[in-house]
């Protein structure tokens, strides 16, 4: 799990993004993407997981004190990993579900609060899927749900490959078919 970039550099030049990605990496539990609609907790919190493995993609070099994968500007965050080996599929399905479960909240906020869109869904193949969940700002959060008519800013995915499953953060401003594209690539690797 550890040796394999789920995204790469080339995966966002593709999208856009062409400033240089510094890659941070560490071992335990820590904060997942789950954000404040859902009680940011821990990946140990959730699902009793203790080791995963994180990686974060930033632009600048400074990484957060607390945690190394995260920049110490949001600014500079590309991305972020979270993967790990459940063990067998059928458990690395039921976290999967259980850790989109945790982001639905965020798909109705109060108006002008930051917000999920809608959960779409990428099948590859048996057993390789990813949900993911377009994020839009508070500016475009007039009725307390996300806009119809509007592109996602990044997003949040869930990840799932045979006993694998892994959470991917896209801070990177990414429309629709750019994250499909990402998504796409980093499930597929996993």
């Amino acid at each position: 799990m550890t040796n394999q970039h789920l995204l790469t550099a080339a995966e966002f030049r593709e999208v856009g993004l062409s400033e240089h990605i510094y890659v941070r990496d560490r071992v335990g539990d820590g904060n997942y993407a789950n954000a404040t609609c859902t009680g940011e907790k821990t990946l140990g919190e959730t699902l009793g997981s203790y080791g995963a493995h994180f990686r974060g993609l930033m632009t600048g070099k400074d990484a957060g004190h607390g945690d190394p994968t995260e920049a110490a500007s949001i600014d500079d965050q590309v991305a972020r990993e979270v993967a790990d080996d459940a063990g067998s599929p059928a458990l690395a399905q039921n976290y999967a579900e259980r850790l989109l479960l945790e982001e639905v909240p965020c798909q109705s906020e109060p108006a002008t609060h930051w917000i999920y869109g809608p959960t779409h869904t990428i099948d590859v193949a048996a057993g390789i899927t990813a949900s993911w969940m377009g994020v839009y700002g508070g500016d475009l959060n007039t009725t307390g749900t996300a806009p119809r008519d509007k592109e996602p800013c990044g997003g949040v995915a869930i990840l799932r490959n045979g006993s694998h499953y892994g959470v991917l953060e896209i801070d990177a401003c990414l429309d629709t078919a750019a994250m499909t594209r990402v998504v796409r690539a980093a499930v597929t690797r996993l």
